[in-house]
Parts: C-alpha cells; structure tokens; sequence
C-alpha cells in the first residue's frame, strides 16, 4: 500500500476516534458536572465543601422528587455497602445484591462519626447530618481526606424535594482522575434517579394505604 494512501487511512481513524472524544471533553462533561442542577444549586455553599479546598473534580446534581424531604431522607441514611447499597449499578457497586426497595430500621439511626461501608474494605466516615436537611461524608474514615460526598434537600411547593447532591474529590494521579471521572458518570445519573423513584413510590404507596381522616 502506498505510503500516501496508509496516512489518509490512519488519519481518517484517529478523525473517527478523536471528534467524539473532544465533543465529549468540551460538551458533554461540562454539562453532566452539573446535571439537573440550577445555577443557584452550583454556587450554593454546602456542608464539607472547606474540606478539600483544591478538588481536582467538583460535581454539583440535582433533581426533582415529588415528595417531602421527610419522605427522601431515609433512603440516604442508609446508603452504604451492603446496607441499602447505592441504588444505582448493584452489579457494579454493591456485589451484585439488589439495592433496598424498602426502608431499613436498623440503618436509620446514623451519627456523625460512624463509619459506613462504601467497599467491601472501605469505609466513609459521617462529618455532618442534620435530619431532612444535609447528610456529608468524607473519604477515607480516617487521616487526610481526599474526597466529600454530600446529599443536600431542598424544600418546594407543593410538598416537593429538591435533592442536590455534590462530590468534590482530590486525586494526583492523573490515571485515577480518569477511573473516577468514568465510574462516576456511569453511577451517579442513576443514583439520583434510584432515591427518586423510591421515594415516590413509597411516598404514594402511604398516601394509598393511610386511613380517612
């Protein structure tokens, strides 16, 4: 093959490669950082953001629940490994079992300072709560933390929720910046979606099931 005619097809390869490579970079990614959230949702302080003063990735998303913060808050208190899991990829993120379709007793009483298992061998640690309202750990459950995740609700009319939720992570290694950038797109659409249609769901199975005034 003529070497003139090769470099157009190499060329033309990496043209196939590249374009959906840099429309990613430049449009998509800006955008799904902050996925559903309001301008005022991105530049809304929230708790644990002193934590890591220089996060290397800093995503802010939100969404909407039909339901009241009072509804939304036990589906978060019982995240965890093998707890609630993670109501996202269970084959993924919480060894294959089915994340909790009903809200678990044992997993409602947490306390800043508890460790929550986010692995099989790591844990979160709870620095900040206030029922119905924040819920922030940090990663690791001891010495200097590289990561915050927070849930943040929201009250709105008519009895909805605005469930925001911000991860702001430090990592050198650029190797591990892109592991947590692709882990995270894939899990955390999800996530939002999985505390939302619990939510609902339990929030109108109640109202069905709750005797006349």
């Amino acid at each position: 093959m003529p070497a003139g005619k090769r470099n157009r097809i190499i060329q033309a390869i990496v043209a196939v490669f590249a374009v959906p490579v840099v429309l990613y970079c430049l449009a998509y990614q800006p955008w799904d950082l902050h996925r559903g959230a309001r301008r005022a949702e991105i530049g809304r302080p929230m708790p644990g953001d002193t934590i890591i003063s220089d996060p290397t990735f800093n995503a802010t998303r939100a969404i909407t629940i039909r339901a009241e913060p009072a509804d939304v808050w036990p589906w978060i208190v019982q995240i965890g490994y093998l707890r609630g899991g993670f109501y996202s990829h269970d084959r993924l993120d919480n060894n294959r079992v089915p994340s909790a379709d009903e809200i678990i007793p044992e997993y409602q009483s947490v306390a800043v300072g508890d460790r929550i298992p986010l692995t099989a061998s790591g844990f979160v640690r709870v620095v900040s709560m206030a029922p119905d309202t924040s819920f922030c750990v940090v990663y690791p459950d001891s010495g200097e933390p590289f990561f915050t995740w927070v849930w943040g609700l929201y009250p709105e009319e008519n009895g909805r929720t605005r469930l925001v939720v911000r991860l702001r992570w430090h990592q050198e290694q650029w190797l591990h910046r892109i592991m947590v950038r692709y882990f995270e797109i894939i899990m955390m659409k999800r996530h939002l979606k999985g505390i939302r249609d619990r939510a609902e769901e339990h929030r109108a199975s109640d109202q069905l099931i709750s005797p006349e005034p």
